[in-house]
Order: structure tokens, then sequence, then C-alpha cells
């Protein structure tokens, strides 16, 4: 029985009609699942590829909302950048003006330093003079201090008009000042002593001065004195000044020291 089925078998094998129309049927059914298959495959890669793209899609529609919001800053970055340029367009107007005004500026300045230049040479050139006639005047301020103490008062209201302008700064009228005597009734000094003073009194103060060509240290006791004096018998705060044509300068210092404005043309070494 089993030899004649292989027989069959063999002989069907055998047949080409037979294996050709075996070889269609199996292809066919081969080429059904591989179509089917193929299908399936492409029906998945097709709904991953609709998931994507309904991803995509909300994606490009944030993407939008994103690109919309850039949009309206990059309006306002553009309108910035207009004010910006605006503003830095009338900088630039100022900075021409000011370079206008710089390049005026500098050429004053050039004038003037040529002026300075040539003044300084004149200040060189008269130098050695200057220095000749300090020479000269302190040696005539000796002389005429020597002079104004026999010269008596009228050469020290003359000293005084010569500095009232300076003494107006003060606010000191030298047509008020008055020379008078004072006499030291409390005993500050020396009790009885009688000072001669050039003074004149206000509701505030008592304004006292001591007047010379030449002040010397004989200058600075008078003021000392008077500095402790005439606060006591006025019953008043004193302001002093010293006016003089020369004063020595270690006795200006001792004077300023104590309070005393100086009011001189030249500080003698």
């Amino acid at each position: 029985m089993a030899s004649e089925s292989d027989d069959m078998v063999k002989k069907l094998l055998e047949d080409p009609k037979f294996i050709s129309t075996l070889a269609s049927k199996i292809y066919d059914r081969l080429k059904d699942e591989v179509v089917i298959k193929r299908l399936e495959e492409n029906t998945e890669a097709i709904r991953n590829l609709q998931q994507g793209i309904m991803g995509l899609e909300e994606a490009v529609r944030q993407q939008g909302g994103s690109i919309k919001s850039l949009q309206e800053t990059v309006k306002q970055h553009s309108e910035a950048i207009r004010g910006l340029q605006e503003a830095v367009k009338q900088q630039g107007e100022i900075l021409r003006e000011h370079s206008e005004a710089i390049k005026s500026l500098q050429e004053t300045v050039k004038q003037h330093s040529e002026a300075i230049k040539g003044l300084q040479e004149a200040v060189k050139q008269l130098s050695n003079d200057i220095k000749e006639v300090s020479k000269l005047t302190i040696k005539l301020s000796t002389e005429i201090g020597s002079f104004t103490n026999r010269a008596g008062k009228g050469l020290e209201k003359t000293i005084m008009m010569v500095y009232k302008e300076a003494l107006e700064l003060h606010g000191i009228d030298p047509n008020k000042v008055k020379h008078g005597n004072i006499v030291d009734t409390l005993g500050i000094i020396d009790k009885g002593r009688i000072f001669e003073v050039d003074f004149y009194e206000t509701n505030d103060y008592v304004y006292v001065f001591e007047i010379k060509n030449f002040a010397d240290e004989g200058a600075l006791e008078q003021m000392l004195v008077r500095k402790k004096l005439v606060p006591q018998l006025f019953n008043k705060p004193v302001k002093l000044f010293l006016v003089a044509n020369y004063v020595d300068k270690k006795v200006k210092e001792e004077l300023e020291k104590e309070g005393v404005t100086i009011i001189s043309s030249m500080v003698v070494e």
C-alpha cells in the first residue's frame, strides 16, 4: 500500500504539468500571505505616520503661537531700535555741536597759551629788576618807618585812606575811625595808665586799629595790650585790625594767631 503511494507521489513529481500547477498554487498562497503581511506592516506604519503627523501638526500649532509671540517681540524690538536710532541721531547732532564748541575752545586756549608764554617771557625779563626793587623797598620801608613815628597822626590818616577799599571789604568805614585816649581804670594792664587808641564803636563791637607804615615787634605788643584792655573797658567784643604798608612776617603770623585782621601791601622777611 505504501509502495503504491510512493509510486504515485513519484509519478506526480515527475509530471511537469502537475509540478507547474502545484507551484502556481503554492506561489499564489505565499503571495497572498506576503501581501497581507506587507499590508499589515504598511497599515501599522501608516498609523504611526498619522500619529506622527498629528504630533507634528500640534507642534506646528504650538510653534505657530511661539512664532507669533516672537514676531510681536521682534516688532517691539524694532520699535525700540528705531527709537534708539533716533536718540543716537540726536546725540550725534549734540556731539557735533560740542565738537565745534570744543574746537573753538581749543583755539581760544591756544591763543591764551601764546599770550601766557609772552607774559612769562616778560616776567622773566623783569624778574631781576623786581628783585632790586624789593631790596630798595625794604630799605625804604625801614627809613619811612622811623619817619612815621615823627610824622604823627596825619600820616596814619593817609595810610587809612590808602587802604580804604580793603577796609570797606571788611565792612569798615575809615571816616568813622577816631583817635582817642582810654584809661585802664580796672588795672588790667596798669591801673590809671592812659593808652592812645584808633577805634570806633557800634552796638555789637568795638573796632580797634593799629596803623603803621612798618609793623614790627612793637606793633605786636601794642595789639596784644589792646586785645586785653578794650573788651573789659567797653564790655563788648573787640575786632582788631593792623593796617600797614609793610609788616614783618613773624609779626604777621603771631597777630593772625591772635585773630587780628592784617591789611598790608608787603610782607617783609
